[in-house]
C-alpha cells in the first residue's frame, strides 16, 4: 500500500476514534466534561512540543539523510525521553497538585495518573520519528492505529454503568499511551540494537537543527493549541466544550494536508542528501540533472480537501449537533469560520514541512511565532467578548499570518537552492 494511503487510513481511524470519545464524553458528561478533556488533550501536545526537544525531528532529518546512523539515533531518543520524560511528568503533576481544580469536572486522582503518562508519550514521539526518517511508515502508522484503536474499548467501558465517569476516559488515555509506547520499542528493536543511552556527540551534533525543529514544534503547538487552553481559563469549560465540538472540523479539513506534510519532510531531507548537500541548509537541487524534491498534494488531494471544506461548512449544524447532540447547537456558528482558517492553516503547514526538509532556515520557526503573537493578543481581546466564536475569528486571522510567512520563507529557500515551485512545490504529484 502507498505511504499516503496507509497514512491516511491509519489516520483516519485516529480522526474517528477522536470524534467518537469528544462524542461519548459530550453525550454522558455534558459541555464542561468535554471541555476539560479537550484541555488534557492539548497539554498532551504540549508536553509533546515542549518535552521532546526537537528530538522527533532531528531523528528524521538525520536518520533520512543517514540510514546508519539509526542505532545511535534511536539508543539516544530513549534514553532522553525516559529523563526528559519524568522531569516533565513530576512537573506536570506539580502543577495539577497545586491546581487541584483546573480540570474540574476530572478528579486530581486521574490528572495524576495522566501525568504519569508523560514518558511513554515522549518515548513515542521520539521513536516515532527514527521510524519516519527510516521510512518505515507501515511500523509508524502502527503506532496511530495501537493509540487510536484503543480508544473504541475505552468508550464501550465508560458506557457500562459502574465506569460511566470521566475518571475512566482519562485512565484508559493514559493505558493507551502506554501500549503505544511498548509497541514503539518492538518496530524500533527490530531495526537496530536499542539501549538506553544518551550520545552526548551526537545530541550536539544534531542541536542546532533540533533546536529550530524544537521551537518550530512548540510554536506550532502553541497556535492550534493556546486558544484551546486560553478560551478555557478565560471562558470557563462550558465555552469550550462548544469550541471543541466545532474544531473536530478544523480537524478534518487540516487532515489530509497534515498527513501530507509528514511524509514530504524526510522525502524531502533524503532526497537534499542524495543530490549531495554536505550541510542541512545547502541546496537540495543545483543545476540540470538533479533529482527534483518530492511533492506533497496533487489535484485529487486538493480536491477531496475542498470537498471536505465545503461540506462541513454548508451543513455546519446538522454536523455538530449529530455527533455532540443539541446541547451543542452553538457551534455551529464557528465551525463555519474554523473551515476556512484550516485551509490557510493546511498550505502553510505544507510549506513549513518543505523547509523543515530544505534545512529548516529561520521562517520555519518565525512563521508559527508570528502567528503564535496573533493568537495571544487576538484571544485576549476576543473571548471576553465573543467567546468561542471570538475564537474561532482569531485562528482564521492567525493561520492567514502563519500563511504570508510561510510563503516568504520557501520563496526564499527555493530561490537559494536553484529550485522552482514546480519542481519543489507543496502541490503536485499524484497524490
Amino acid at each position: 500500500m502507498r505511504p499516503l494511503t496507509s497514512t491516511f487510513a491509519a489516520r483516519q481511524l485516529g480522526a474517528w476514534s477522536v470524534i467518537a470519545l469528544g462524542a461519548a464524553v459530550g453525550r454522558f458528561f455534558g459541555p464542561s466534561a468535554r471541555g476539560a478533556i479537550e484541555s488534557l488533550a492539548a497539554l498532551r501536545l504540549g508536553v509533546h512540543a515542549i518535552a521532546t526537544l526537537g528530538v522527533p525531528g532531528a531523528a528524521t532529518f538525520r536518520v533520512a539523510r543517514d540510514p546508519a546512523s539509526i542505532g545511535r539515533v534511536a539508543s539516544t531518543a530513549l534514553g532522553l525521553s525516559l529523563a526528559v520524560g519524568t522531569a516533565a511528568a513530576l512537573a506536570v503533576g506539580a502543577w495539577a497538585w497545586s491546581h487541584p481544580s483546573a480540570y474540574a469536572p476530572v478528579g486530581l486522582w486521574a490528572v495524576l495518573v495522566f501525568a504519569a503518562s508523560v514518558p511513554p508519550i515522549l518515548l513515542t514521539q521520539m521513536e516515532g520519528g527514527v521510524l519516519l526518517g527510516a521510512e518505515r511508515i507501515g511500523a509508524w502508522n502502527a503506532l496511530t492505529v495501537v493509540n487510536r484503536g484503543l480508544v473504541f474499548p475505552l468508550i464501550a467501558l465508560a458506557w457500562f454503568p459502574p465506569l460511566r465517569v470521566v475518571e475512566t476516559i482519562v485512565v484508559g488515555l493514559a493505558a493507551a499511551e502506554l501500549a503505544t509506547a511498548a509497541t514503539a520499542l518492538a518496530f524500533v528493536r527490530r531495526e537496530a540494537p536499542l539501549r538506553v543511552r544518551v550520545d552526548l556527540p551526537l545530541v550536539r551534533e544534531l542541536a542546532g537543527y533540533g533546536g529550530v525543529a524544537w521551537v518550530q514544534g512548540m510554536l506550532t503547538w502553541a497556535v492550534l493549541r493556546s486558544d484551546v487552553l486560553l478560551l478555557g481559563a478565560l471562558g470557563g469549560t462550558a465555552e469550550l466544550g462548544q469550541f471543541a465540538a466545532a474544531g473536530i472540523a478544523r480537524e478534518m479539513v487540516f487532515f489530509l494536508p497534515w498527513i501530507a506534510g509528514m511524509l514530504l519532510f524526510p522525502r524531502v531531507a533524503k532526497a537534499s542528501a542524495a543530490a549531495g548537500s554536505s550541510s542541512p541548509g545547502e541546496s537540495a537541487l543545483r543545476g540540470p540533472g538533479t533529482r527534483a524534491l518530492p511533492k506533497a498534494l496533487g489535484p485529487k488531494g486538493i480536491a477531496v480537501v475542498l470537498g471536505a471544506a465545503v461540506l462541513l461548512f454548508a451543513f455546519a449544524g446538522p454536523f455538530v449537533v449529530g455527533i455532540h447532540g443539541r446541547e451543542f447547537a452553538p457551534a455551529a456558528p464557528v465551525v463555519r469560520v474554523l473551515v476556512p482558517s484550516a485551509l490557510l492553516m493546511s498550505w502553510g503547514s505544507l510549506l513549513v514541512q518543505e523547509m523543515l526538509g530544505r534545512g529548516a532556515p529561520a521562517l520555519t520557526w518565525i512563521s508559527p511565532g508570528a502567528a503564535f503573537v496573533v493568537t495571544v493578543v487576538g484571544n485576549l481581546y476576543a473571548i471576553p467578548r465573543y467567546g468561542a466564536l471570538g475564537t474561532a475569528w482569531v485562528a482564521l486571522a492567525a493561520s492567514a499570518v502563519l500563511l504570508a510567512f510561510a510563503r516568504v520563507g520557501v520563496a526564499r529557500a527555493r530561490a537559494r537552492d536553484g529550485a522552482t515551485p514546480a519542481a519543489a512545490g507543496p502541490t503536485g504529484g499524484a497524490a
